[in-house]
């Protein structure tokens, strides 16, 4: 489950711009699809690629100065991956995509439907910066039976697919294998997420919506802890609040995983406290300055819990551990 990571400024710095741009190709071709890529000539040839598989669906993020990307029917024919992509691109830049006798736009922001199985050709209006995700079509068909209906149209937007958009961030930005409640059923989450953004209806949306929406739901939870945490401020309710859920179900969401939001957020900040006892850098700091900065209003209340945690005082596990650095 591991990511793949290439990007323009790894490729060996004595290879022209033809055949850096070769090399990309061939890495690009191996982990999404067969297609002729041409780049912008106006700018020097950029780009940043993060591949995740997940089993038969993958997770693709894309930065890069494309101008066009056709895939041919000898494209097709040499490379039988026959999955689908729901693609959007969030840095303003829109795209015209053709396939099948059918032409559209995908506008800056919007996500749209298509397939790596027919020939298709696109054109941006600039550098693309782009998320999306990789399905295999008998996955899609067993929950959508007419979802290809839906191909080459701008998704509506919907809270399913703004939780699918931000599931796909957020798997891309984590460490997967380190996440142990990510990693167990996040394919399956991703797919019931798909399927509730192209507009699922019946059991099938019933069984997306409490496995895939609530699992996206407690993934934004997460992050959301992950980057406020250190605020003393921060509390359940203006944390459901912000994302327009109600404190109860928070909690909910966090007890799943086995941890209440005070126990994760108590962790997070005694291992930043932890990692600065350890830091050269705040050798001068008193104790009490890392507790604040970690998000303890108490310094007392802090070296409990430090004790609690670690089987020593802050000052002695600085003492005593700490290395310089």
């Amino acid at each position: 489950m591991s990511k793949v990571v290439f990007a323009s400024e790894q490729l060996p710095a004595h290879l022209d711009e033809g055949a850096r741009q070769r090399l990309w190709l061939d890495l690009f071709t191996d982990h999404l699809c067969a297609a002729d890529i041409s780049f912008f000539p106006d700018a020097p040839f950029y780009s940043r690629s993060e591949f995740l598989k997940l089993g038969d669906i993958a997770v693709t993020q894309l930065e890069a100065n494309i101008q066009t990307a056709v895939r041919t029917q000898r494209h097709v024919e040499a490379d039988t991956r026959g999955d689908y992509i729901i693609g959007t691109t969030f840095n303003g830049v829109s795209t015209l995509i053709r396939q099948e006798g059918r032409e559209a736009i995908r506008g800056a922001g919007e996500a749209m439907l298509y397939t790596n199985a027919a020939p298709i050709a696109s054109q941006l209006d600039g550098p693309i910066a782009f998320r999306g995700i990789t399905v295999p079509r008998a996955l899609l068909a067993e929950r959508l039976p007419n979802f290809e209906d839906l191909a080459l149209t701008p998704l509506a937007a919907s809270p399913a697919l703004r939780h699918l958009e931000r599931y796909l961030a957020i798997v891309i930005d984590s460490d997967i294998d380190a996440d142990l409640v990510l990693k167990e059923n996040i394919g399956t989450h991703l797919i019931d997420l798909v399927a509730l953004a192209l507009g699922a209806r019946g059991d099938s949306a019933e069984l997306a919506t409490r496995r895939g929406l609530r699992a996206a739901r407690l993934q934004d939870v997460i992050a959301d802890i992950r980057g406020r945490f250190a605020d003393p401020s921060f509390s359940p309710s203006e944390l459901a609040r912000k994302l327009g859920l109600s404190p109860r179900y928070v909690q909910e969401l966090l007890q799943e995983t086995g941890s209440s939001f005070t126990e994760r957020v108590t962790e997070l900040r005694l291992q930043k406290a932890r990692k600065m006892l350890l830091d050269s850098r705040y050798n001068r700091s008193k104790i009490s300055d890392i507790a604040y900065a970690c998000g303890f209003n108490e310094v007392s209340y802090f070296n409990r819990c430090f004790r609690r945690r670690f089987g020593t005082s802050p000052r002695h596990y600085r003492r005593d551990v700490g290395e310089p650095m």
